[in-house]
């Protein structure tokens, strides 16, 4: 059975006014009449220079977007962003809560679930390799060479120590 890809997150609105929905042309127009209007009002090199930016202005709120908002929704959020008080405040902590303080009691409950998860995963790593119920043990007893180490699980494991000498 063929699959084909359906198209999602379209978003059309009607077009009422040739290509243009009613809010682009109402961007484009409103832009426009600014501009007719400062025809009368300033002298021609001014006019030109406040037709262009009121154009290019009314161009970018009917058409221009942003991470796929509209530029309206954008300029709105940024109005709100600057008139809204925003209130930021930092508290000092106590000096046992610091990095350099005594450990508190959640500090000592959350080791000791970590403790308890490494020692865990050691435990499922032994079932799975088959080393937690092999026959043979290697246990060696310490020799001149070997040394006795507990790893971060608290297994006892004899280790062969190398001495590098010149």
């Amino acid at each position: 059975m063929a699959t084909f890809q359906v198209p999602q997150f379209i978003e059309q609105k009607p077009k009422i006014i040739g290509p243009l929905t009613l809010r682009q042309f109402a961007f484009i127009a409103s832009a426009s009449f600014l501009s007719f209007l400062s025809y009368y009002v300033f002298d021609f090199f001014l006019w030109a220079v406040t037709s262009v930016i009121l154009e290019l202005a009314g161009i970018l709120l009917a058409f221009g977007k942003i991470n796929g908002q509209d530029s309206v929704s954008i300029l709105k959020s940024f109005f709100f962003f600057l008139i809204n008080t925003r209130v930021y405040v930092w508290s000092r902590g106590s000096p046992d809560n610091g990095a350099g303080g005594n450990d508190s009691g959640g500090m000592r409950h959350i080791r000791s679930l970590a403790g308890i998860q490494e020692k865990l995963q050691a435990i499922t790593l032994g079932v799975t390799t088959g080393k937690l119920f092999s026959t043979k043990r290697s246990v060696k007893s310490g020799g001149q060479n070997t040394q006795l180490a507990t790893m971060q699980t608290g297994e006892k494991v004899f280790l062969k120590r190398m001495d590098y000498k010149e």
